[in-house]
């Protein structure tokens, strides 16, 4: 589980990031962009034909469809969770980032925050450690030397 549920938080840090640019706008856009990058050859992507740098490279997974589906529901859930209550989540990030407005974060790391904070807050069934640990894992794989120390300290103040 833990394993479909790390690959679920990346899948949806990825969408998020996505959106967050703009590209493409909506999430359901997202969602199909994201799995079908991770499932077919791109260049059979109908989404992104045209524009996709990676076109004809392969994707693997080592997933099967059913683990595909436990993966795909857990991201839907982080992703329309952490939309949906995008504005209390951001206000809890700022009270605990003293110096460091939204804004100024990069994309990665405010949207690892996003993600870890919605467990926190709304996913009772992920205890507290686990979120932080997942985040701290995520950040050191997406983002820079600072990252993981600065969710891990953001972090350990929310509750």
């Amino acid at each position: 589980m833990a394993n479909k549920r790390r690959k679920a938080r990346e899948a949806a840090l990825q969408i998020l990031y996505m959106l967050e640019l703009g590209r493409p706008q909506t999430v359901t856009t997202a969602m199909i962009r994201y799995w079908e990058h991770d499932w077919v050859v791109e260049s059979d992507c109908h989404l992104c034909r045209l524009e996709c740098r990676d076109r004809d490279k392969a994707k693997s997974r080592s997933s099967t469809p059913v683990n595909l589906q436990a993966e795909s529901d857990f991201t839907k859930k982080l992703v329309d969770g952490v939309r949906k209550n995008r504005e209390m989540i951001d206000q809890e990030i700022e009270k605990h980032s003293l110096n460091w407005k939204l804004n100024r974060m990069s994309y990665i790391d405010r949207n690892i925050l996003r993600i870890a904070i919605f467990e926190i807050l709304y996913c009772d069934e992920i205890p507290l450690k686990v979120a932080i640990n997942e985040a701290i894992e995520i950040a050191k794989t997406y983002g820079d030397k600072s990252s993981a120390p600065f969710i891990n300290g953001i972090l350990d103040q929310v509750k």
